[in-house]
């Protein structure tokens, strides 16, 4: 009698699950504004398939559409209409399209487009709008502080449409072909094809287990896999332990300061709180093209802290030779430094129609101060023996400055037999090599003759 009496109630349920989950969604008080659902079935294992779930903040705007999905609560709650952040069991939602918020302090909320009214509140931030072209790095270290207090103290008086305070939830979450707007910080990042299989419990930890298409906003490339956990049992902030891989990424979207077009691939490790995360990992490219340089195979290690990324032991082939540099980015100034040493490279390779045909040792420090006109670089190289247009010299030496697409050489001495060349009249401009008359000297001084580069 027991049994019949618990499957009469079971398919009850199942007859009644929209209005179930209409009385569930008035009662409940962590999504702001009214959710609905198109059309509801429910089998008796607390299985629940939806179509068409809208939610609606309380000016009537939309949240969230999903178009389909299902999910598993606990029977016990539905009988006793005993609704709780624990009932739903088990999440999965097809095909959505949503936008997030995390703020400062790692507090999660699910956000509408932004509208013309909030786009210009967020343009009365006196810091907003501040040029960083021609601020010192100081400078820009100061404003980029400011712009985070402004957005954590913004962020706060908002009005929360996800309120999870004081609410546990213990859960299965799959999302299949989602689209995500995610804003984290001045930082936007747009996802496509996001599959995740994350299993969530608010009193210990959060798994994540993704894969993500395209994805473009602050940082584009061709995908992400995120694999790892998101720990609560800090009650002040979650804190990260996380692998993240990035794949294809375009320089350039970073703010690099440079037109670079090259794709890179990150793998990342992350550790400690969410707002002032630990990081270390590898950076890899096949090539990079910056101004009179062509590196390939790049391959080297990264470590992010207090929105700094630091590069060590980066490996590279350039013109034939070796490569090994380290270096620094800072995410609030967009300042950066390389330092690299290179070794044997060839001249034939770096200065093709020179005439020069030998290898060369060099070393150089890069500087970029923001934007694509504002990198410096500056070194000095020196080569073995080698040929000059078929004469052959014993070395050649000199000093390396360059700016925007133009590389000049200065101090320039190339030793021959018998006679030595002097010359700071060469330089690489946009590509092409241009040469001043060179006059050359015997070793005791006397002038020989002159040469016309043509």
């Amino acid at each position: 009698m027991l049994f019949l009496l618990t499957l009469l109630l079971l398919e009850l349920l199942s007859l009644g699950a929209a209005r179930i989950f209409n009385a569930a969604m008035e009662e409940q008080s962590m999504f702001r504004g009214t959710i609905t659902v198109e059309r509801l079935i429910s089998d008796l294992t607390g299985h629940v398939y939806f179509t068409g779930l809208t939610w609606k903040d309380m000016q009537g705007e939309t949240i969230v559409y999903i178009p389909s999905g299902d999910f598993r609560v606990r029977i016990w709650d539905v009988l006793t209409r005993n609704y709780k952040s624990t009932t739903i069991q088990e999440l999965t939602i097809n095909n959505a399209v949503f936008s997030l918020h995390v703020d400062e302090k790692g507090r999660l909320d699910f956000i509408k487009p932004t509208s013309p009214e909030e786009k210009k509140e967020e343009d009365d931030d006196p810091y907003r709008n501040i040029k960083l072209d021609g601020l010192s790095e100081e400078e820009r270290k100061w404003i980029g502080k400011q712009r985070r207090q402004r957005r954590e103290m913004s962020m706060q008086k908002k009005w929360q449409n996800f309120n999870r305070e004081g609410k546990k939830i213990k859960a299965k979450l799959l999302l299949n072909n989602c689209r995500m707007e995610v804003f984290y910080r001045k930082m936007q990042y747009r996802m496509d094809h996001v599959h995740i299989v994350s299993t969530i419990n608010t009193d210990k930890d959060m798994t994540i287990n993704a894969s993500i298409g395209g994805f473009g906003g602050t940082m584009v490339g061709d995908g992400i896999s995120v694999h790892g956990k998101i720990l609560f049992e800090e009650k002040a902030e979650p804190a990260l332990d996380l692998a993240l891989a990035f794949y294809a990424v375009q320089p350039s979207s970073l703010g690099i300061g440079m037109d670079v077009k090259e794709r890179m691939s990150l793998e990342t490790y992350f550790t400690g709180p969410l707002s002032n995360p630990l990081g270390s990992g590898t950076v890899a490219m096949d090539e990079l093209n910056i101004p009179a340089l062509h590196f390939e195979k790049i391959q080297g290690e990264i470590t992010y802290k207090d929105g700094n990324l630091t590069f060590d032991d980066v490996k590279a082939k350039v013109f034939g030779g070796d490569f090994h540099a380290n270096g620094d980015y800072n995410f609030d100034t967009r300042f950066y430094h390389i330092y690299g040493i290179g070794k044997r490279l060839q001249a034939s390779k770096a200065l093709p129609g020179s005439g020069l045909d030998c290898p060369i040792d060099l070393e150089l420090a890069f500087a970029s101060m923001g934007s694509p006109r504002a990198i410096a670089i500056d070194g000095s190289f020196c080569s073995g023996a080698g040929t000059y247009h078929y004469i052959p010299f014993y070395s050649i030496a000199g000093k390396v400055h360059s700016t925007y697409r133009d590389l000049q050489f200065s101090d320039v001495q190339i030793k021959f037999h018998g006679f030595t060349v002097d010359t700071d009249a060469f330089r690489v401009k946009d590509g092409k090599l241009t040469m001043n008359p060179i006059e050359v000297y015997d070793e005791k001084g006397n002038f020989l003759m002159n040469y016309h580069y043509q």
